[in-house]
């Protein structure tokens, strides 16, 4: 990212919401950081911001890591009631660094993720291939992909623009494919979601419907857009893919 981005998110420091979030979307993040991570375990959160995963995930006995490219971001972390709350020791690190170079020694933690941070990336593959670097073999990586054929994307790409980005990269699906075989990962599991979310960008929708509250619903399990989704991918609004790095032949 350049310092353009690294000064938007400075500035939205101090109001970034920490909740991790109950629509079926967002709660599957949780889901899936816990699915594949263990007590004692070092995981890496890449795009971590104020550790709003972080936080509740070194309560969970994790090692974490998080990494991101704004101080004012990782600087609220620290501030943070939750983290004060957790012993000096278990406590998150915050890395300020970009995700395309990270200061992480190779083959050094059991799983890495990144949420909501590759879609600003245009050299976001080297992103990737610099989690897949710091996961042990065997280890799991799990990301936010998104993809490219869904009119939400129109409107997010406009939004960055405007304020100084240079936009938003959707990766396809045989892109995507290509990228994990030449990092030689495998998917072990990979979960489509807002089809229907796209919807809700259409002028007055979400103002003027109950739209949102039919097509997400507060539950682990799928909600109405996760189910569609998951029957037509290739339109969906992202992925979440979890990888597994090679095992050393």
């Amino acid at each position: 990212m350049t310092s353009t981005e690294q000064k938007h998110f400075n500035e939205r420091a101090a109001g970034y919401e920490t909740e991790i979030g109950e629509e079926y979307a967002q709660a599957l993040k949780w889901q899936l950081i816990e699915k594949y991570s263990e007590t004692g375990q070092t995981v890496i959160d890449v795009g971590g911001a104020n550790g709003r995963h972080a936080v509740d995930l070194s309560c969970l006995g994790r090692k974490v890591i998080c990494v991101d490219l704004s101080p004012g971001m990782l600087k609220q972390m620290c501030k943070r009631k939750e983290f004060l709350a957790i012993t000096q020791e278990q406590r998150p690190i915050p890395v300020v660094s970009a995700a395309q170079s990270l200061p992480i020694t190779n083959n050094s933690a059991d799983m890495a993720y990144c949420f909501a941070t590759l879609l600003l990336m245009p050299d976001q593959g080297n992103a990737i291939a610099e989690l897949v670097r710091t996961v042990k073999p065997g280890g799991y990586i799990i990301l936010d992909i998104a993809r490219p054929w869904n009119i939400g994307w129109l409107y997010w790409r406009n939004h960055y623009k405007k304020i100084g980005f240079p936009g938003i990269f959707p990766l396809s699906a045989g892109n995507t494919r290509k990228l994990f075989r030449d990092l030689r990962c495998t998917v072990i599991e990979s979960i489509a979601t807002g089809f229907l979310s796209q919807l809700l960008y259409l002028p007055f929708v979400e103002s003027r419907t109950r739209l949102r509250s039919l097509i997400h619903s507060t539950r682990q399990a799928p909600d109405l857009d996760g189910k569609i989704s998951a029957r037509i991918p290739t339109f969906a609004n992202r992925e979440y893919i979890v990888l597994q790095k090679a095992f050393e032949t």
